[in-house]
């Protein structure tokens, strides 16, 4: 197999877990009054999920979007960390970390010899995202430390 595919088969699985991190957090987003942040990037990481899904099986890609056990570990972490400091800074810090992880995936893609065209537009698009949504984290969270609502602050698209 083409070592891309695999760093692409490990992209998607991150992605899987991005999606259902965005999911995940977005059922107690009330909690935190951010919902509407993470309604926003789960439609747009569904998107991307079947794109590279797709994309990778034209490419002989046999792996299904499923997410790992890494992920899943991290929305427990996301959960206990949550409850015990019932603050949106932490929930907001822990959604950057998984973000800056989303973004070293793709720039290991993005740095494979002989990628093929259509998954390097792919990928450089589930970069963008990943770096608009980590500059969106930063405002809130700013937002948030100033002692507004990380839900007050919109975003404008």
């Amino acid at each position: 197999m083409t070592t891309w595919i695999h760093i692409g088969e490990n992209l998607l699985e991150t992605l899987a877990d991005s999606l259902a991190g965005f999911d995940h957090v977005a059922e107690h987003a009330h909690r935190f009054d951010f919902y509407s942040y993470c309604e926003h990037y789960a439609v747009q990481r569904a998107q991307l999920t079947r794109e590279l899904s797709r994309a990778l099986k034209q490419h002989g890609s046999k792996l299904s979007a499923h997410g790992t056990v890494l992920g899943s570990a991290h929305r427990l972490f996301l959960d206990i960390k949550g409850a015990l400091d019932s603050g949106v800074i932490t929930v907001l810090d822990e959604l950057m970390r998984g973000e800056t992880f989303l973004a070293s995936r793709t720039d290991a893609m993005l740095e494979q010899d002989g990628l093929p065209d259509d998954i390097y537009e792919i990928v450089r698009l589930i970069r963008t995202n990943a770096s608009q949504s980590l500059l969106d984290l930063t405002a809130m969270r700013s937002h948030a430390s100033k002692g507004f609502a990380a839900g007050s602050f919109r975003l404008y698209r």
